[in-house]
């Protein structure tokens, strides 16, 4: 199988953005809120978008018809229905190093650390899979329950994010020494609207609304690892990004991902599985190959490994949809495990490298929806589980 050829670029908004989620706003009264990561669908649409831009022509029988392109474009962009080589495989925020001008990526606090603002615990704390008290009651019937262990009943506190380092050192299944605060990173703003009346196309009377704004600072924005571009996208150029075509500027960057710990998974047979963007799974909070064996046992089962299921950390279900600019249509609304959930598998059987693999091309098994995978859902990382307690 050919590696598809990958490029990362930065991109950074030139005013604030309007990144709005699946409920739909406007009417009297109504707050549109901020979805804050973005789902990784805006950027590819705003990828797609400036290739096919480049030429009118090509960008109207794109719209209107459900044949390919001609030529490498038409390899790289597909059809309506039929994607082609282009995809997103990597989405997180970045932060320019003033040094060496590079992004530096920073992504959410995964599912399974707990950050604290308090001098009586530790500022990050882990949860460890262990047995359920007994006695008590546990959702699910996996054999592990992801239980958070400090001595006091203490309030965590939220929007916290982790920078590369942090994110590396998670991977190597130990705690990071810091986080960041989304204070550091970005504003909500809120903008007041008034609500149109589609038959005169002019503002309603008395119909007011608001809605969220995202204003990054100054050396921030999105680090976005863009293949099978087959070099037809641009080194630079201009984005419309968001809800009202904010205007944003990408270039090409440098970026090395998290090395994966491959050989101490090999020694230790236990992983973590940690969704770096939102997961579209046919069995809901369920991983794609991942399936019941028995009774209260489930087992990943791929080409040349096998794993079982021990415990996960799986925050409330997101929605997604978004809006198809092709045929001027909402997509559908559909329910996604959250980005930061957490799996944690032991007794790996086969290749350990094989697992890799799966993991770095995306959670995909027999799903056929090839739109969203080319969008960059289902992406995760792979960590060494350390069974250990604090």
């Amino acid at each position: 199988m050919n590696t598809p050829t990958s490029t990362y670029h930065f991109v950074q908004p030139l005013d604030v953005l309007m990144i709005r989620g699946n409920k739909s706003f406007g009417g009297d009264g109504q707050h549109g809120e901020a979805v804050m990561p973005p789902w990784p669908s805006l950027f590819a649409g705003a990828f797609r978008s400036a290739l096919l831009g480049k030429d009118a022509g090509q960008l109207a029988s794109f719209a209107h018809a459900d044949n390919r392109l001609a030529g490498e474009l038409g390899a790289v962009l597909g059809s309506r229905d039929d994607p082609g080589s282009f995809a997103i495989h990597w989405l997180s925020l970045a932060r320019l190093d003033a040094e060496v001008d590079t992004p530096l990526a920073i992504v959410p606090l995964p599912a399974d650390l707990v950050a604290f603002d308090d001098p009586r615990v530790s500022t990050l704390v882990s949860l460890q899979p262990s047995q359920p008290p007994a006695g008590t009651l546990a959702s699910g019937d996996l054999p592990l329950v992801a239980q958070l262990r400090i001595a006091r009943q203490i309030k965590p506190q939220g929007g916290r994010w982790l920078d590369a380092a942090g994110l590396a050192a998670h991977l190597r299944g130990e705690l990071p020494t810091r986080t960041l605060s989304s204070a550091d990173l970005f504003k909500r703003e809120t903008r007041l609207g008034i609500a149109l009346d589609h038959g005169s196309r002019t503002a309603a009377d008395g119909a007011l609304y608001t809605s969220e704004a995202i204003a990054l600072d100054s050396s921030v924005g999105f680090l976005v690892g863009c293949e099978g571009d087959n070099g037809q996208l641009a080194k630079s150029g201009h984005l419309r990004l968001g809800g009202d075509g904010k205007g944003a500027r990408h270039r090409e960057t440098a970026f090395s991902a998290p090395v994966m710990p491959l050989p101490e998974i090999g020694a230790s047979r236990c992983f973590r599985i940690i969704l770096a963007t939102p997961g579209l799974f046919t069995g809901g909070w369920l991983p794609e190959r991942v399936a019941r064996c028995g009774i209260a046992e489930y087992r990943l089962q791929g080409d040349g490994f096998s794993a079982r299921l021990a415990c996960a950390a799986v925050p409330r279900f997101d929605t997604i949809s978004g809006w198809d600019l092709a045929r001027q249509q909402p997509k559908t609304a559909q329910r996604v495990a959250p980005s930061g959930s957490v799996y944690w598998f032991d007794d790996l059987v086969g290749d350990v490298g094989k697992l890799a693999e799966w993991v770095a091309r995306g959670l995909w098994g027999d799903n056929p929806d090839r739109q969203r995978r080319a969008e960059g859902f289902n992406r995760a990382w792979l960590g060494l589980w350390r069974r250990s307690t604090q």
